[in-house]
């Protein structure tokens, strides 16, 4: 399984329909005027099996003529927040033909990264016959949660040693630990004494469970020492609110 990729994975967007799907349907008085759902979410081990359609609906209000909506995807890992996803084929309006009272465009995306949730925003637009805009809306759309496991680093400890016979140098132990399901293919730990960095080593890869014990010699700490691992946020984690931990001087040895 791939654990440390491109934040976000290759999403490819189609149409679900080769144009706009409209309906003319009666709109009902306490109907909403628009909306977006998840109208089908598929999981599946092979990149072809994952994939999400959304479905936007939109009525005419007073004094529109035309009626336009535009799809952006968002995507989510582990506990992050939801993020835009830059895909082909998405950030286009899609617009209905003059006069009909409801629109509705299905919009899918393929090739879903396992272990994200992916969700729609869909930007609402309502145009008067002299193309001014008369109503505006945005709408955000259920989640499509594609399963898969991910690695979790975890700094476990910091401790610290006098390094040899080198004067006003200690020699840090930093201990990491993969706390997840899946294994990474390469990430660092950066140390940091006092507030100033003193280096970022590479821990290699990890699989579940395993655990990295990493030595860097650096000055010694008077006040506190943090340890972050993945600091540069490269491996896409079940969680990020565990891979740092600060540590109060004098450390044990």
């Amino acid at each position: 399984m791939l654990c440390s990729r491109p934040r976000f994975a290759a999403l490819i967007a189609v149409a679900a329909v080769a144009a706009p799907v409209v309906l003319a349907v009666p709109g009902s008085a306490e109907a909403p005027i628009a909306g977006v759902r998840v109208s089908e979410c598929s999981e599946g081990p092979e990149a072809s099996d994952r994939f999400v359609e959304f479905r936007g609906d939109m009525r005419q209000v007073a004094g529109s003529e035309s009626m336009w909506m535009r799809f952006t995807l968002q995507e989510r890992v582990g506990d992050r927040a939801f993020v835009k996803v830059r895909t082909p084929g998405l950030g286009v309006w899609r617009k209905s033909r003059p006069g009909v009272p409801r629109f509705v465009y299905r919009q899918r995306v393929l090739e879903l990264a396992k272990g994200s949730e992916y969700r729609a925003r869909v930007r609402f637009r309502w145009y008067d016959p002299s193309g001014n805009v008369v109503e505006e809306e945005v709408r955000r759309s259920p989640s499509c949660r594609q399963g898969g496991d991910l690695p979790n680093l975890l700094v476990k400890r910091i401790r610290a040693s006098a390094a040899g016979e080198s004067p006003g140098v200690q020699r840090y132990e930093l201990r990491v630990v993969n706390s997840g399901n899946a294994a990474t293919t390469g990430a660092d730990v950066a140390l940091a004494v006092d507030g100033a960095v003193v280096d970022t080593v590479a821990l290699g890869p990890l699989e579940p469970g395993e655990v990295r014990r990493v030595f860097v010699n650096g000055p010694p700490c008077m006040r506190s020492a943090r340890a972050q691992a993945d600091p540069a946020a490269s491996v896409i984690e079940s969680s990020e609110s565990d891979n740092v931990v600060t540590s109060r001087c004098p450390l044990r040895p």
